[in-house]
């Protein structure tokens, strides 16, 4: 009976989750930079047959390991090349991620808390957007979340084969992520589990832990590559682990400064709806979390504290950096609803009414965008955020009113109102994107030939690489390229002014894209050099040195 009822959670969540991370998965075009950046890399890899060696533009790109690149390498060769295909590895891995954090609920709480906690991480707004995105954030979290999982599974049990089993597991796990993103996916449990082995005063349990041998199948794992890249590449390793990884962690200048506090609102929002929730669940946890039945508890609490001040003290920050915090905090919170439910708590109660302004703020935020804002669709875009803004009105105010006298019915109202608004939110997306390059791609397309070249005015077009399927020349910019370029000869695709006006004049056809206001300086300042106009977006302009026929 238990083991069909394992099946049935695994294909309902699996179906459900499916449904979330899925539909309308290649319909909106790439986000800049990160997913524009990330698809070429992946592009170039696959078009180069080179697999150690990632490349940005056709130059060096040591960044970040190379992991997520081979997935979606993988993703490109069994699906093609477009958006749906390569956006599908996130997709997968963040069901995956949700089916383990049954999985692990499931076997550390109950069967109740366990689909509680699959639904709240796969319906946080942060995990589903990420799930539709090319980064390496959503995989670097399910990695370091299998890495936790197992070790807390493997101390369950004695010390035998059951238990090397989960800890080797973690190894694994632990060695994926520092390939996904880095030394974090080491240091995290490092600093985790240690604290937890501190706090619980259980310091002997490191002998039972096969340190060894699982450092043996870490290494096994996480040092090919890198060895590889180092021998290949003598500078990688200075950049890669210096420059990348203490130097980005402490230095202003290096990186995406924030202020401390940054992650405080990340939080508020990423985490809606079940963040109304999120107060209650730590003042309830806070009672007794020392004693020895709460120590899952507690390594939970852990796990999200720990995490959430490492970035908040980074001088780097970006709003993904804090996804890790996520499946601690969805366990937590499910933990908590499935003990409070039944007879719904005072904290419960006052969630749900905190709901409902939050409802309408988001409401009141839709409008005042739809008016404010320049979009290249607003009919359309208006559709979609009025049609989520209902649902989530509608699905909240059903959520309070059902609450006392059907309080099961009241959550699940609230996970499903909750992904359909995020769905329809999220397919607005392609009718207020004002950033993307992919008009004048679609322009450029059908009348490129081999020999035009494509040159970006004092700027990078993440994406346009990708969807024109070719190397581009870029004018006057340099930024995340200039360790690459460093150690090549690029001076044939990065260019100066100079090299720009020579190739203009030439009988070469050169097309330019470029901001709007670059153009309007680009037309002041050289009234007397012969453009064409080929088309424009909100932003962006394309222009030619030769009329086109």
């Amino acid at each position: 009976m238990q083991q069909t009822s394992w099946i049935k959670d695994i294909l309902f969540l699996t179906i459900l989750l499916s449904a979330l991370f899925f539909i309308s998965l290649g319909s909106r075009p790439l986000f800049v930079p990160d997913e524009g950046r990330y698809a070429e890399i992946a592009r170039e890899m696959v078009a180069s047959r080179d697999y150690v060696t990632p490349y940005l533009n056709s130059i060096k790109y040591f960044e970040k390991p190379v992991l997520f690149y081979w997935m979606e390498a993988a993703a490109i060769h069994l699906g093609g090349l477009n958006l749906w295909a390569i956006r599908s590895v996130n997709a997968v891995l963040g069901l995956l991620g949700c089916l383990l954090t049954y999985g692990a609920v499931r076997a550390l709480y109950n069967r109740r808390t366990a689909l509680l906690s699959a639904c709240i991480l796969g319906t946080s707004t942060l995990y589903f957007v990420m799930t539709h995105m090319i980064s390496l954030d959503l995989p670097v979290t399910v990695f370091l979340s299998l890495t936790l999982y197992a070790f807390l599974l493997a101390i369950q049990h004695p010390a035998g084969n059951t238990r090397r089993f989960y800890l080797f597991g973690a190894a694994l796990a632990a060695a994926c992520a520092v390939l996904t993103k880095g030394l974090i996916g080491i240091v995290f449990p490092i600093l985790i589990i240690g604290t937890f082995l501190a706090a619980t005063r259980e310091w002997r349990m490191l002998l039972k832990l096969y340190i060894p041998s699982c450092l043996l199948v870490f290494f096994l794992a996480a040092a090919p590559w890198h060895i590889l890249v180092g021998l290949r590449h003598p500078e990688f390793f200075y950049f890669y682990f210096i420059n990348q990884h203490f130097l980005r962690y402490t230095m202003l200048k290096i990186g995406h400064y924030q202020p401390v506090w940054f992650f405080i609102p990340v939080l508020i929002a990423g985490f809606f709806p079940w963040i109304v929730f999120l107060p209650q669940t730590l003042g309830n946890i806070m009672t007794g979390l020392l004693r020895p039945k709460n120590r899952t508890t507690l390594f939970l609490l852990i796990w999200a504290v720990l995490i959430f001040i490492f970035f908040s003290i980074s001088k780097s920050k970006l709003i993904p950096y804090i996804l890790p915090v996520f499946p601690p905090l969805a366990i937590l919170t499910a933990r908590y609803l499935d003990e409070h439910l039944n007879k719904p708590s005072a904290g419960i109660k006052a969630g749900f009414i905190c709901l409902l302004p939050a409802a309408l703020l988001i409401t009141c935020v839709f409008f005042l965008f739809l008016q404010k804002a320049e979009i290249p669709d607003p009919g359309m875009a208006t559709r979609y955020l009025y049609a989520a803004a209902a649902i989530l009105m509608a699905g909240t105010l059903a959520a309070c009113l059902w609450l006392s006298h059907h309080p099961k019915r009241s959550l699940v109202m609230l996970i499903a109102s909750s992904g359909l608004f995020l769905l329809l939110a999220f397919s607005s997306l392609p009718f207020i994107d004002t950033r993307s390059i992919l008009p004048l791609a679609n322009i450029l397309n059908p009348i490129l030939k081999l020999q035009d070249e494509v040159v970006t005015y004092d700027q990078y077009f993440q994406d346009l690489p990708f969807y024109l399927e070719r190397r581009v020349t870029i004018l006057n910019w340099k930024n995340e390229m200039t360790q690459g370029m460093k150690h090549q000869d690029t001076r044939e695709w990065m260019i100066n002014d100079q090299t720009f006006w020579q190739r203009w004049h030439s009988e070469k056809r050169i097309f330019a894209i470029m901001g709007k206001k670059d153009y309007q300086e680009f037309a002041l300042r050289f009234p007397h050099e012969n453009h064409y106009l080929v088309g424009e977006t909100i932003n962006y302009v394309l222009i030619c040195n030769q009329k086109l026929p």
